[in-house]
Parts: structure tokens; C-alpha cells; sequence
């Protein structure tokens, strides 16, 4: 777009007559002053996007249904649970909760999982 932009320029200074209000360096100056105004723009618009980033927390935290019954697990288990996800996946990662599996929420889950075994022949 700036190539085309400064080719038109040039063919207008270029086209001077007497009655041309500017000539090509002053064309020139507006048109770089433009585009460094565009360029700061977006550096700015940037610049905001890495202060919220930077500002917020990596992730959310943990909000507990009260509604649930009071199972805790041992803090042993979280540990054994956390070498084990940092040990399989090679970084560091944060685990937000560690719990019981609800088996009327796994419905679709086991479904699915009946499913593929149903399929399989048996020998």
C-alpha cells in the first residue's frame, strides 16, 4: 500500500504547476507522518493488551460449590497427583482442584465407553 501510495505522490508533484500548493517532500513528510501516527496507534492499542495480560492472574481461581458434601483428599494424593502431571507432560502446570467423579455426571462418558466395548468381538 505505501509503495502505491508514495508512486501516486510522486506523480502528482511530478504534475506541478504554478498552482501547486506543495511539492513532493512536503507529500512525503505528511505521508510518513501519517503511517507513524498508525504504527504508534496500534503499539499503543498493544502496549495495553500486555499491561492487562501481565496484570491478571495465569488462571482463575478456584471457586467450591458449597453444596457439595465435604470430602477432602489427602494432601499426599494432590502431591502424588501433581509429580505425576508434571512428570507425564514435561512443565509446570497448575492443578485447580482435585476431586471425586460424580458417576451420574460421567453418563455421556460411560455411554460412549460402552459403546467402543460393545463393538469389540470377543474371542
Amino acid at each position: 500500500m505505501l509503495p502505491s501510495l508514495i508512486t501516486t505522490v510522486q506523480n502528482v508533484a511530478q504534475a506541478e504547476s504554478p498552482t501547486s500548493l506543495i511539492d513532493f517532500k512536503t507529500a512525503l513528510l505528511v505521508v510518513v507522518t501519517i503511517a507513524l501516527f498508525a504504527v504508534s496507534k496500534k503499539l499503543i492499542g498493544l502496549h495495553r493488551r500486555i499491561e492487562v495480560l501481565e496484570t491478571t492472574p495465569p488462571f482463575p481461581s478456584p471457586s467450591f460449590n458449597q453444596t457439595r458434601p465435604d470430602v477432602s483428599i489427602a494432601p499426599e494424593t494432590v502431591a502424588a497427583i501433581s509429580a505425576a502431571v508434571h512428570t507425564t507432560l514435561r512443565s509446570r502446570l497448575r492443578i485447580l482442584s482435585v476431586g471425586l467423579i460424580d458417576p451420574n455426571r460421567q453418563a455421556w462418558s460411560a455411554e460412549g465407553r460402552r459403546q467402543v466395548f460393545a463393538s469389540h468381538k470377543v474371542r
